[in-house]
């Protein structure tokens, strides 16, 4: 009888095992599951259009982590481990807590926020990264590009407000008036 005793032992012992690691893979399944639907979503934002994707890395970039290919490919069992520190949040919340000024009532797409709220992209920004990738344009069509790019529907005195304002980041050609070509701006 002892046989049977020390057999029918080692069998729940290995019953016990196998359950523990059943629930262990479901667990890791779960998590999959979620960083799967975070994938699905991020394939559905990229599909969708471009205000969606500056969404998605504004967002990757507020919380302080980014987009990294690190993430992208760890294993889930490495994921559970990842810890949001709490106090390094809560200094960057305070740190967005700046006040600023109002100057005007200058929205850009249809849902804008101000750059307080946003403290990602400001229009400046905006402004310099379209000229970094479109190199000596005039003015108009800078509100062109604006436009098209990040929604923005600005008025050209706007525009030009901010790049007569921002020297540092912004330079300008003289205009020719022997062959008729406009003042075109590019960046720093």
């Amino acid at each position: 009888m002892n046989s049977i005793d020390a057999c029918q032992k080692r069998l729940l012992e290995e019953t016990t095992v196998v359950e523990k690691e059943i629930q262990s893979h479901n667990e890791q399944v779960e998590a999959l599951n979620e960083r799967l639907a975070g994938l699905q979503r991020a394939i559905e934002l990229f599909a969708s259009e471009q205000a969606a994707i500056l969404e998605l890395f504004q967002t990757g970039t507020a919380s302080g982590d980014g987009i990294h290919r690190e993430i992208a490919t760890a294993p889930a069992t490495m994921m559970q481990k990842v810890a949001i520190r709490p106090k390094a949040t809560a200094a960057r919340k305070q740190i967005r807590r700046t006040p600023q000024v109002n100057r005007g009532k200058t929205k850009t797409g249809t849902n804008a926020r101000p750059a307080s709220q946003n403290s990602v992209l400001t229009r400046v920004d905006m402004i310099a990264a379209v000229l970094r990738r479109h190199p000596r344009r005039t003015v108009r069509e800078l509100v062109a590009l604006l436009n098209k790019e990040y929604r923005w529907q600005t008025t050209e005195s706007a525009v030009t407000s901010h790049l007569y304002t921002r020297r540092d980041k912004f330079v300008r050609t003289e205009p020719d008036r022997a062959t008729n070509r406009p003042v075109t701006w590019s960046s720093k």
